[in-house]
Order: C-alpha cells, then structure tokens, then sequence
C-alpha cells in the first residue's frame, strides 16, 4: 500500500513539472500547441455517450439511417476539436500595468489582447479561485481588467492565470494556464486611531515665544497632531475648549508621523493607524513626514509625497510585506 501511494504521489509530481514546463511565464505570451490543453466537458463527455448508444442501436437493429446520424454527430464533434483550439491559437497577450489598492479591496491588473486574423470569442480569463471574465477579441486588440482579492497589504501576487473557451458548442474545452509575473502593490487598510504626538522640527520656536510673548497672535482651533507646547492651557481650563497658540515666525506647521506615537500597537495595526492619518492629513494639504525604523521621509505634501509614504508603508517588512 505504502509503495502505491509513494508510486502515485511521484507520477503526480511528474505531471506537475511536465505542466510547468509547458506554462508561459513573462510580460507577454502566445498560445500555440505547445501551452494549449483541450479536453471534453461534461457536455461532450454526455455527447459521445449518445453516439454510442445510437451506434449500439444502429448496428442492433441494421438501420442505416441511425448509421449516417451517428456519423454526421462524430463529424461534428471532430470538427468541434478543430475549432475550439484554434478559438485560443494565436492569442497574444500582454500585461500591462497593476493599480495599487488597500487590504482588502479587488486588486486590478490590466492587460492587453491581440489576435491577427480571425477573431477569437467567448474567451474565459480568470486568476485561480476567482471569478472569470468573459471577453471576445476582434481583429487589433483589446483591453480587459481582472480582478483579484487581497487580504493582507504589501506586493501581492495573484499567481497564475487561467485563459480558456468552450466555443463554438461547448462540447470541448481549450485552456491554457499562464504565469504572467504580476505583482501589485497593496496598501494597508486605514484604520482611524487616536492622533499622533506630531511636532515641527522647531518645537523650541513656540516655547521661547511664550516665555517673551511679544510675538503672540491670538488663538485657533485645535487640529490633531499639534504640539503640546502650542496647546492654551489657561483657556481650556476656563471654558473647556482645546485652542492653539500661534506665532508667526516661530510656529513650524510641518508634522511628523512616527512610529514610536503608538507602542501598543502591533506592527499591521501601526501600519493602518498612520495610513489613515497620512490620507487625513494629505487631503488638508498639511506637510507631514513620516519616521519608521530604518526609514525616514521629510516633511512634504502632494500626490508625489503620500505616494511615497504609501509605498513605504506597504513595503514595510514584516508578515504583510509579501502576500
């Protein structure tokens, strides 16, 4: 028993690596005989099986009419063989790009079609376990989006691709599994959390002021992330109401997000809290930074900078890092 479990599980590793070595890898593939497979659906499989019996019945009973019937149904199946694998031969396909996205959300990679001469239809493209996408390619090219679940941020690979068509009758099925080398970028997921210590690079600036208070301006509602310093204590013990203290040379708007603000925090949890405040504070166009351990970015604003902050937090090493 032992030696036919061993003997089984060596001819299924056989047959993986045959398979892999006949699955494209690359930016761009083309089907041709070398990576299409074909076999009947369950619909053909049912096919054949009244070709039989009407072929059985035929030969019982001598009648040449049920004779010609099962060979026009054979004929048809023969030719289904021809058209269902030449649906998928000569289809080119090419990856172009991967939109970055926030754990758990559909991640979309783009690719582009193309088919010189007749058009190909009802092609079935889909990643393993998800939802197929059904397009049809004229002659030029075509663009199709598929989309891939994500669970946990950092560079997610959906794996390999499954290109398929059951056309014209659907008594056959032509397929073909692809390893386009996809990767997409995934954010974490922003969770709201209590704000940041955040301070300017010139914290001493509004101490010395307050100390002279000749330059003194007034007050203005308090946003979080303020230093402590620039906080109207007297005011709020009085009223209750947060303020902030402003000076004008001294006051230094730019912040910081750093991930020392939340220790008891574990590493994705850290992650999402400064991905949502990063994304708060980009949409009010306040500069900020962003410290991490072993990485350190100034203080900047824009698409270009939280892009960057975006990438580094989705980079950050740890059990997200690689999905």
């Amino acid at each position: 028993m032992a030696e036919m479990l061993h003997a089984a599980r060596t001819n299924d590793t056989l047959i993986h690596r045959w398979m892999a070595r006949r699955r494209p890898r690359g930016h761009q593939v083309n089907l041709s005989q070398r990576n299409i497979f074909i076999f009947p659906t369950v619909a053909g499989w049912g096919y054949l099986l009244v070709c039989i019996l009407l072929f059985l019945i035929a030969t019982n009973y001598q009648n040449n009419l049920i004779h010609g019937v099962v060979y026009f149904l054979l004929a048809i199946g023969v030719l289904t063989i021809h058209y269902t694998y030449l649906n998928l031969s000569g289809l080119s396909i090419r990856f172009l790009k991967a939109y970055p996205c926030y754990a758990g959300e559909l991640a979309e990679c783009e690719f582009q079609l193309s088919r010189h001469g007749r058009p190909a239809e009802s092609i079935a493209m889909h990643w393993r376990d998800q939802t197929e996408t059904l397009v049809s390619v004229e002659q030029g090219e075509h663009s199709v989006s598929l989309y891939s679940q994500t669970y946990q941020r950092g560079v997610f690979r959906p794996g390999l691709l499954c290109v398929a068509t059951v056309y014209p009758f659907g008594l056959l099925r032509a397929w073909s599994w692809l390893d386009p080398e996809v990767e997409a970028l995934v954010y974490p997921q922003p969770i709201q959390g209590r704000p940041p210590a955040a301070m300017g690079a010139g914290q001493e600036g509004p101490e010395t002021a307050q100390q002279g208070g000749d330059d003194f301006l007034g007050y203005a509602l308090y946003q979080p992330g303020a230093s402590p310093s620039q906080i109207a204590w007297k005011q709020y013990a009085r009223r209750g109401e947060l303020l902030l203290k402003q000076f004008p040379e001294h006051q230094d708007r730019r912040l910081w997000l750093s991930w020392q603000d939340w220790p008891e925090l574990g590493v994705e949890q850290r992650l999402s809290v400064i991905c949502y405040w990063a994304l708060q504070w980009h949409r009010s166009g306040q500069e900020f930074g962003l410290v991490l351990p072993h990485y350190q970015l100034e203080p900047g604003s824009g698409a270009a900078h939280i892009q960057q902050v975006l990438d580094a937090l989705a980079r950050f090493p740890g059990a997200g890092a690689s999905v």
